[in-house]
Protein backbone atom coordinates (compact mmCIF):
# COMPACT_ATOMS: atom_id res chain seq x y z
CA UNK A 1 0.00 0.00 0.00
CA UNK A 2 1.34 3.69 -0.74
CA UNK A 3 -0.23 6.33 1.70
CA UNK A 4 0.26 9.40 -0.59
CA UNK A 5 0.56 12.63 1.90
CA UNK A 6 -0.84 15.68 0.42
CA UNK A 7 -0.13 19.47 2.05
CA UNK A 8 -1.14 22.88 0.22
CA UNK A 9 1.25 23.80 -1.60
CA UNK A 10 2.19 26.66 -4.44
CA UNK A 11 0.94 23.73 -6.74
CA UNK A 12 -2.54 23.60 -5.22
CA UNK A 13 -4.93 22.64 -1.79
CA UNK A 14 -4.48 19.51 -0.31
CA UNK A 15 -7.54 18.53 -1.92
CA UNK A 16 -7.20 19.55 -5.16
CA UNK A 17 -4.19 17.22 -4.63
CA UNK A 18 -5.89 14.20 -3.16
CA UNK A 19 -8.20 14.81 -6.30
CA UNK A 20 -5.92 14.31 -9.18
CA UNK A 21 -4.25 11.70 -7.28
CA UNK A 22 -7.19 9.86 -6.79
CA UNK A 23 -8.29 9.84 -10.59
CA UNK A 24 -4.90 9.16 -11.27
CA UNK A 25 -4.52 5.94 -9.89
CA UNK A 26 -8.15 5.62 -11.07
CA UNK A 27 -7.06 5.51 -14.86
CA UNK A 28 -3.61 3.83 -14.42
CA UNK A 29 -5.49 0.85 -12.47
CA UNK A 30 -3.65 1.24 -9.40
CA UNK A 31 -6.83 2.84 -7.06
CA UNK A 32 -6.78 -0.13 -4.36
CA UNK A 33 -3.04 0.00 -3.78
CA UNK A 34 -3.24 4.29 -3.46
CA UNK A 35 -4.60 6.32 -0.12
CA UNK A 36 -4.19 10.20 -0.04
CA UNK A 37 -3.92 10.93 3.02
CA UNK A 38 -4.70 14.85 3.56
CA UNK A 39 -3.08 15.16 7.00
CA UNK A 40 0.06 14.57 9.22
CA UNK A 41 -1.15 13.06 12.07
CA UNK A 42 -3.40 10.69 10.23
CA UNK A 43 -2.96 7.17 12.23
CA UNK A 44 -2.17 5.19 8.82
CA UNK A 45 1.33 6.81 8.75
CA UNK A 46 2.37 4.01 11.64
CA UNK A 47 2.12 1.73 8.86
CA UNK A 48 4.61 2.97 6.57
CA UNK A 49 7.85 0.87 6.03
CA UNK A 50 9.53 3.68 4.50
CA UNK A 51 9.22 7.58 4.61
CA UNK A 52 10.82 9.68 1.42
CA UNK A 53 11.57 12.89 1.93
CA UNK A 54 9.25 14.63 -1.10
CA UNK A 55 7.91 18.40 -0.35
CA UNK A 56 4.28 17.18 1.46
CA UNK A 57 5.79 14.55 3.77
CA UNK A 58 8.88 17.59 4.79
CA UNK A 59 9.90 17.90 7.75
CA UNK A 60 10.98 14.77 8.72
CA UNK A 61 10.88 15.57 12.54
CA UNK A 62 10.72 14.86 15.92
CA UNK A 63 6.69 15.44 14.95
CA UNK A 64 6.35 13.22 12.29
CA UNK A 65 9.05 10.68 13.37
CA UNK A 66 7.02 10.12 16.31
CA UNK A 67 3.90 9.24 14.65
CA UNK A 68 5.83 6.30 12.51
CA UNK A 69 6.55 3.36 13.15
CA UNK A 70 10.00 1.99 15.03
CA UNK A 71 10.91 0.17 11.71
CA UNK A 72 10.41 2.34 9.42
CA UNK A 73 13.18 3.52 7.00
CA UNK A 74 13.74 6.93 5.34
CA UNK A 75 14.72 7.30 1.27
CA UNK A 76 16.12 9.88 -0.03
CA UNK A 77 15.21 11.48 -2.97
CA UNK A 78 18.79 13.10 -3.42
CA UNK A 79 21.97 13.09 -2.95
CA UNK A 80 23.40 13.03 0.24
CA UNK A 81 25.68 16.23 0.11
CA UNK A 82 22.39 18.04 -0.51
CA UNK A 83 21.54 17.10 3.22
CA UNK A 84 19.05 20.18 4.54
CA UNK A 85 18.50 20.37 8.56
CA UNK A 86 15.33 22.09 8.35
CA UNK A 87 14.29 18.61 6.25
CA UNK A 88 15.16 15.89 8.15
CA UNK A 89 16.29 15.85 11.70
CA UNK A 90 19.21 12.68 10.74
CA UNK A 91 20.70 13.09 14.25
CA UNK A 92 17.36 12.05 15.89
CA UNK A 93 17.08 9.20 13.34
CA UNK A 94 20.45 8.04 13.79
CA UNK A 95 19.62 7.71 17.66
CA UNK A 96 16.32 5.77 16.82
CA UNK A 97 18.11 3.60 15.19
CA UNK A 98 16.01 4.54 11.61
CA UNK A 99 18.64 3.71 9.08
CA UNK A 100 18.84 6.65 6.12
CA UNK A 101 20.60 6.99 2.41
CA UNK A 102 20.17 9.15 -0.24
CA UNK A 103 20.10 8.20 -3.74
CA UNK A 104 23.41 8.51 -6.56
CA UNK A 105 21.96 10.50 -9.16
CA UNK A 106 24.83 10.39 -11.56
CA UNK A 107 24.25 6.50 -11.26
CA UNK A 108 24.33 5.22 -15.92
CA UNK A 109 20.41 4.13 -15.11
CA UNK A 110 19.91 8.16 -13.91
CA UNK A 111 22.20 10.66 -15.11
CA UNK A 112 20.09 13.58 -13.63
CA UNK A 113 22.79 15.63 -13.70
CA UNK A 114 23.17 15.94 -17.28
CA UNK A 115 19.75 17.04 -17.43
CA UNK A 116 20.98 20.27 -15.62
CA UNK A 117 22.56 22.13 -18.92
CA UNK A 118 18.93 21.35 -20.98
CA UNK A 119 17.43 23.36 -18.03
CA UNK A 120 19.81 26.18 -18.36
CA UNK A 121 19.42 26.09 -22.10
CA UNK A 122 15.45 26.74 -21.76
CA UNK A 123 16.46 29.44 -19.07
CA UNK A 124 18.63 31.02 -21.75
CA UNK A 125 16.16 30.90 -24.28
CA UNK A 126 13.46 32.38 -22.23
CA UNK A 127 15.49 35.43 -21.92
CA UNK A 128 16.65 35.93 -25.56
CA UNK A 129 19.81 34.39 -25.60
CA UNK A 130 21.03 31.79 -28.62
CA UNK A 131 22.79 29.91 -26.49
CA UNK A 132 25.11 28.62 -29.65
CA UNK A 133 27.93 31.11 -29.38
CA UNK A 134 27.15 32.98 -26.55
CA UNK A 135 29.10 33.87 -23.89
CA UNK A 136 27.74 32.54 -20.15
CA UNK A 137 28.95 33.32 -16.87
CA UNK A 138 28.76 29.92 -14.76
CA UNK A 139 28.64 30.92 -11.30
CA UNK A 140 28.63 27.69 -9.29
CA UNK A 141 30.43 24.20 -8.09
CA UNK A 142 30.93 21.01 -7.80
CA UNK A 143 28.79 18.46 -9.86
CA UNK A 144 25.77 21.49 -10.90
CA UNK A 145 28.55 23.71 -12.78
CA UNK A 146 30.80 21.10 -13.74
CA UNK A 147 27.60 19.05 -15.72
CA UNK A 148 26.08 22.89 -16.81
CA UNK A 149 29.60 24.11 -18.48
CA UNK A 150 29.84 20.53 -20.20
CA UNK A 151 26.51 20.41 -21.81
CA UNK A 152 26.77 24.52 -22.70
CA UNK A 153 29.79 23.67 -24.11
CA UNK A 154 28.75 20.95 -26.60
CA UNK A 155 25.57 22.94 -27.83
CA UNK A 156 28.07 25.50 -28.87
CA UNK A 157 28.19 28.10 -26.07
CA UNK A 158 31.26 28.91 -24.27
CA UNK A 159 30.54 29.33 -20.72
CA UNK A 160 32.88 30.10 -18.38
CA UNK A 161 33.10 29.06 -14.48
CA UNK A 162 32.97 31.33 -11.74
CA UNK A 163 33.48 30.37 -7.92
CA UNK A 164 30.73 31.88 -6.60
CA UNK A 165 32.79 33.22 -3.18
CA UNK A 166 35.15 34.75 -5.58
CA UNK A 167 32.39 36.99 -7.46
CA UNK A 168 34.01 40.98 -6.64
CA UNK A 169 37.38 39.58 -7.80
CA UNK A 170 38.90 40.95 -10.74
CA UNK A 171 39.25 37.77 -13.24
CA UNK A 172 35.61 37.00 -12.44
CA UNK A 173 34.56 41.07 -13.27
CA UNK A 174 35.98 40.02 -16.23
CA UNK A 175 34.26 37.00 -17.14
CA UNK A 176 31.17 38.96 -15.76
CA UNK A 177 31.28 42.05 -17.98
CA UNK A 178 31.85 39.79 -21.15
CA UNK A 179 29.14 37.57 -20.98
CA UNK A 180 25.77 37.47 -22.92
CA UNK A 181 24.54 35.77 -19.54
CA UNK A 182 24.92 34.97 -15.91
CA UNK A 183 23.84 31.69 -15.05
CA UNK A 184 23.60 30.56 -11.36
CA UNK A 185 24.32 26.68 -10.46
CA UNK A 186 25.11 27.00 -6.86
CA UNK A 187 23.54 24.42 -4.73
CA UNK A 188 26.48 24.11 -2.04
CA UNK A 189 26.92 27.33 -0.68
CA UNK A 190 24.14 28.77 1.37
CA UNK A 191 25.38 32.67 2.30
CA UNK A 192 23.86 35.50 -0.20
CA UNK A 193 25.85 35.58 -3.37
CA UNK A 194 23.94 38.82 -5.09
CA UNK A 195 21.74 41.14 -3.25
CA UNK A 196 21.86 43.25 0.16
CA UNK A 197 24.79 41.69 2.26
CA UNK A 198 25.76 39.22 -0.54
CA UNK A 199 29.16 38.79 -1.75
CA UNK A 200 28.13 41.20 -4.59
CA UNK A 201 25.59 44.10 -4.60
CA UNK A 202 23.07 43.76 -7.30
CA UNK A 203 23.98 47.39 -7.88
CA UNK A 204 27.48 46.50 -8.39
CA UNK A 205 26.49 43.93 -10.92
CA UNK A 206 25.17 46.21 -12.67
CA UNK A 207 28.04 48.56 -12.97
CA UNK A 208 29.76 45.69 -14.27
CA UNK A 209 27.60 44.39 -16.68
CA UNK A 210 24.10 46.40 -17.26
CA UNK A 211 23.51 44.49 -20.89
CA UNK A 212 23.48 40.96 -18.83
CA UNK A 213 20.58 38.49 -18.02
CA UNK A 214 20.40 36.08 -15.07
CA UNK A 215 19.04 32.73 -15.38
CA UNK A 216 18.94 31.09 -12.07
CA UNK A 217 18.54 27.34 -11.36
CA UNK A 218 19.88 27.65 -7.67
CA UNK A 219 22.14 29.70 -5.83
CA UNK A 220 21.63 32.82 -3.12
CA UNK A 221 20.75 35.47 -5.36
CA UNK A 222 17.80 38.11 -4.65
CA UNK A 223 15.53 38.47 -7.22
CA UNK A 224 13.93 41.11 -5.48
CA UNK A 225 17.50 43.44 -5.81
CA UNK A 226 17.80 42.36 -9.78
CA UNK A 227 14.45 44.01 -11.01
CA UNK A 228 15.31 46.94 -8.58
CA UNK A 229 18.46 47.78 -10.75
CA UNK A 230 16.55 46.71 -14.04
CA UNK A 231 19.08 43.62 -14.49
CA UNK A 232 16.13 41.00 -16.72
CA UNK A 233 16.13 37.01 -15.19
CA UNK A 234 14.58 33.81 -15.51
CA UNK A 235 12.29 32.62 -13.85
CA UNK A 236 10.84 35.37 -12.15
CA UNK A 237 10.78 34.13 -8.54
CA UNK A 238 13.97 32.88 -7.28
CA UNK A 239 14.47 29.69 -4.62
CA UNK A 240 15.86 30.49 -1.28
CA UNK A 241 20.25 29.39 -0.87
CA UNK A 242 19.71 25.25 -1.24
CA UNK A 243 16.64 25.04 -2.99
CA UNK A 244 16.67 25.07 -6.88
CA UNK A 245 14.15 27.62 -8.48
CA UNK A 246 13.38 25.34 -11.10
CA UNK A 247 14.16 21.06 -11.20
CA UNK A 248 14.85 19.15 -13.60
CA UNK A 249 11.13 18.72 -14.36
CA UNK A 250 11.32 21.87 -16.20
CA UNK A 251 12.59 20.00 -19.10
CA UNK A 252 10.21 16.91 -18.99
CA UNK A 253 8.67 14.57 -16.07
CA UNK A 254 11.38 11.95 -17.08
CA UNK A 255 14.71 12.65 -14.99
CA UNK A 256 11.79 13.23 -12.01
CA UNK A 257 10.40 9.94 -12.48
CA UNK A 258 13.41 7.98 -12.84
CA UNK A 259 15.12 9.79 -9.58
CA UNK A 260 11.81 8.88 -7.22
CA UNK A 261 11.91 5.23 -9.02
CA UNK A 262 15.53 4.72 -7.90
CA UNK A 263 14.94 6.46 -4.51
CA UNK A 264 11.96 3.83 -4.14
CA UNK A 265 14.49 1.29 -4.74
CA UNK A 266 16.51 2.13 -1.97
CA UNK A 267 13.88 2.28 0.37
CA UNK A 268 13.10 -1.06 -0.41
CA UNK A 269 16.77 -2.18 0.30
CA UNK A 270 16.44 -0.76 3.37
CA UNK A 271 12.95 -1.69 4.21
CA UNK A 272 14.46 -5.72 3.26
CA UNK A 273 17.43 -4.91 5.95
CA UNK A 274 15.03 -3.87 8.47
CA UNK A 275 13.28 -6.99 7.60
CA UNK A 276 16.35 -9.04 8.32
CA UNK A 277 16.27 -7.53 12.25
CA UNK A 278 19.06 -4.84 11.05
CA UNK A 279 18.83 -1.25 12.03
CA UNK A 280 20.66 2.25 11.96
CA UNK A 281 24.03 1.75 10.57
CA UNK A 282 24.49 -2.00 9.62
CA UNK A 283 20.91 -1.66 7.65
CA UNK A 284 22.68 1.13 5.77
CA UNK A 285 25.47 -0.91 5.20
CA UNK A 286 23.57 -3.98 3.68
CA UNK A 287 21.74 -0.74 1.67
CA UNK A 288 24.85 -0.01 -0.21
CA UNK A 289 25.84 -3.17 -0.72
CA UNK A 290 22.80 -4.78 -2.22
CA UNK A 291 21.69 -1.65 -4.30
CA UNK A 292 23.55 0.75 -6.40
CA UNK A 293 21.11 3.20 -6.33
CA UNK A 294 21.92 3.49 -2.41
CA UNK A 295 24.19 6.60 -1.52
CA UNK A 296 25.83 6.89 1.73
CA UNK A 297 26.89 9.98 3.88
CA UNK A 298 30.53 10.82 4.18
CA UNK A 299 30.69 10.94 7.83
CA UNK A 300 29.16 7.71 8.20
CA UNK A 301 30.19 5.37 5.70
CA UNK A 302 34.03 5.93 4.89
CA UNK A 303 34.34 5.70 2.08
CA UNK A 304 30.62 5.50 0.42
CA UNK A 305 29.83 1.93 -1.04
CA UNK A 306 28.20 3.80 -3.76
CA UNK A 307 27.71 7.41 -4.91
CA UNK A 308 29.95 10.29 -5.35
CA UNK A 309 31.77 11.82 -2.43
CA UNK A 310 30.95 15.25 -1.02
CA UNK A 311 32.91 17.85 -3.21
Amino acid sequence: MVYALARDSKYGSAAQVAHATRALAHDWGVASHVQVLEHRDDPRLEEADIVTNLGAVRPIDAALLDRLSPRVAVALMWETWEFRAQDLDLDLCRRRGIPVLGTDEGHADLRIFGYLPQVAIRLLHELGIEVFRSTVAVVGSGPFADETCRGLAAAGAVPTPISPLLLREAPSRVTLASADAILFVEHHERRVLVGDGGVLAADELHEINPAAVVAHICGGVNERDLDRVGLRHAPAAFAPPGFMSVSTAYVGPRPVIDLHAAGLRVGQALAQARGLGLSGLEAERWALANCSYAQGFDDRHHPPPCGRRNE
